[in-house]
């Protein structure tokens, strides 16, 4: 199965189409879809080694689930496919490259740090960027890291009464509302976002006809 040779473009969609099809249905065999849909071509590569890449939208039924809708990223790219998560294709394009760092580093789920980390007074200090003083409870560690050696963490807490995420330690920071949202699936979100806002490829998204 070979991809076709030029990047995307919207005047090659048919072709990496077929391609999508194909990849989905050596991936998923009896479960793949027939078809895919709304291409959206994204023509900058924050991550060295990728280039540009199209996402298909499609629907897929596996394990008597019901109809679920599903992204699929092809392109100059490792090719992967994702469960939507209620996320627009744009978002969806963050969350590959997310994952496409998580894999290219070599980031695994790490153990919390024994003993030298307070998760509250991280989440604190954090929130104090923002909003100084605002009500913060129940911080707990959803999820951490190990990213070449620095300490990524995911907590969990109420600010203002709000439950949300918040990147901390060395991770770089933010906030994320998606607490519907495994934290391994908001942190590959997150640095996702990271990389294209520190690539600034703002103009490169284009809807493919």
């Amino acid at each position: 199965m070979d991809a076709p040779a030029d990047p995307p473009r919207e005047g090659d969609i048919d072709q990496w189409r077929a391609f999508a099809l194909e990849y989905l249905a050596a991936q998923l065999k009896d479960a793949a879809p027939k078809t895919v849909r709304s291409p959206v071509v994204f023509s900058n590569a924050p991550l060295e080694g990728d280039g540009p890449v199209v996402i298909f939208s499609f629907i897929m039924n596996r394990g008597g689930r019901g109809d679920e809708p599903h992204y699929v990223v092809v392109g100059q790219t490792e090719s992967n496919y994702y469960p939507a998560y209620g996320l627009d294709a744009d978002e969806a394009y963050s969350l590959h490259l997310g994952t496409r760092f998580m894999l290219v580093m070599g980031v695994a789920q790490a153990a919390q740090p024994a003993g030298d980390y307070d998760a509250f007074c991280d989440a604190r200090a954090i929130a104090d960027r923002v909003a100084p003083g605002t009500a913060l409870e129940a911080v707990s560690v959803a999820a951490t890291f190990d990213v070449d050696g620095q300490f990524h963490a995911v907590l969990s807490c109420r600010l203002a009464g709000e439950r949300i995420y918040i990147m901390g330690r060395d991770s770089p920071t933010g906030f994320s509302r998606r607490v519907d949202l495994l934290p391994q699936v908001v942190y590959r979100l997150h640095i996702g976002h990271v990389l294209r806002s520190e690539a600034n490829p703002d103009l490169d998204r284009r809807n493919a006809r």
